[in-house]
């Protein structure tokens, strides 16, 4: 069911190359699965489809909900994400690490 939701958001965005789905496993066994496209990332956090467009890094990948949204910030097969204004957002999950 959760795949099916993250593909159909997918599918209403721009087209893309082939997405990637990554499920990432953070502290207190939470498994956040993304699936990644070249402008967005589509998550499935805290019970909902979080869809966020690429944002400005200057390390790593960041994709970002609008106004005070979700955050995803990746580089390398690890990941944090935090929630709030972009100015002073709050770490939700800091030791995410995608699943092999």
């Amino acid at each position: 069911m959760m795949r099916a939701l993250l593909l159909s958001a997918l599918l209403a965005g721009p087209a893309a190359a082939e997405p990637l789905a990554v499920t990432f496993l953070c502290e207190r066994e939470v498994r956040v699965p993304v699936v990644f496209t070249d402008e967005l990332a589509v998550a499935w956090i805290e019970d909902g489809l979080r869809v966020m467009p690429q944002a400005i890094s200057a390390s790593g990948a960041r994709y970002r909900e609008a106004g005070a949204g979700y955050q995803l910030w990746t580089k390398g097969e690890s990941a944090t994400i935090s929630h709030g204004p972009e100015d002073a957002d709050a770490v939700l999950l800091s030791e995410c690490t995608a699943a092999r």
